[in-house]
């Protein structure tokens, strides 16, 4: 089975399906990297002590965002803290931030949304850590409810160009039996990483996603085998989807 997470973060992932009896196989689709041009991050952290809410959406947020703040040497003083899921917490925690807010599963913009301390925010200020180009339901239900919402785009992510012969190995040796996504343009750049020799079988490859709106992608390109849809893109929902769809279909094997 495939994961397609960056690099950096497959290794955990990796040890929970050779742990439940996978074999998983590495093809980073995507790299995360700062921001082009890091300068008006940097401004928006100068005035980082003005923000009564700061709300971090990934790890990849956490760990970039947090080092744009190093950077800058401006830490907040008031501001409350909320993340999105429990890794995204776990990394803030790890770095000494105290958290005020996480939300239960499924950990998603709606799930947090519904945190009663996010519906009180009329004139707060709330600025969000993010990877550029990230969705706006965040922003637009905060601004709905009275807030004053800025963006904070931390990092950016760029094609990993991954080899496409690892595939070609795998497809070859019957290794390979399904695929994990996290996100809908990991779906893109497979299929263009695959080409048009294998675009056939990969159409007809199971996948392991990540939300309903990878699946709903995966249906518009015209996926013909099972799209499972996990909670949310943790490991640990990833791994338990993963292991529904192999009760379901009969298809993981100790060696596969």
């Amino acid at each position: 089975m495939v994961v397609t997470r960056p690099s950096h973060q497959a290794a955990d992932f990796m040890d929970r399906i050779e742990g439940a009896g996978g074999q998983a196989l590495q093809f980073p689709l995507l790299s995360i990297r700062p921001p082009r041009n890091i300068a008006p991050l940097l401004a928006r952290l100068r005035r980082l002590p003005s923000y009564d809410w700061l709300i971090f959406i990934s790890v990849n947020a956490v760990r970039m965002g947090l080092e744009a703040i190093t950077r800058v040497g401006n830490p907040p003083t008031h501001a409350k803290i909320a993340a999105i899921g429990e890794k995204t917490a776990d990394a803030l925690r790890e770095s000494g931030w105290t958290v005020d807010v996480v939300p239960k599963p499924p950990y998603r913009s709606e799930t947090l949304l519904a945190e009663a301390a996010l519906r009180r925010v009329s004139g707060c200020r709330c600025l969000i850590f993010r990877g550029e180009g990230g969705l706006g339901l965040l922003r637009e239900s905060l601004e709905n409810r009275g807030a004053m919402v800025d963006y904070a785009e931390c990092y950016r992510r760029t094609p990993a160009s991954p080899d496409a012969a690892v595939l070609e190995r795998a497809w070859r040796e019957q290794r390979l039996n399904v695929f994990t996504l996290t996100s809908s343009e990991s779906l893109t750049l497979l299929i263009d990483a695959v080409g048009d020799d294998r675009l056939d079988m990969l159409l007809n490859t199971p996948l392991i996603v990540a939300s309903d709106r990878i699946a709903q992608s995966a249906t518009r390109l015209g996926w013909r085998a099972t799209v499972t849809v996990a909670d949310n893109a943790t490991d640990e929902a990833m791994l338990e989807a993963l292991v529904n769809w192999h009760r379901s279909e009969g298809a993981l094997e100790n060696n596969g």
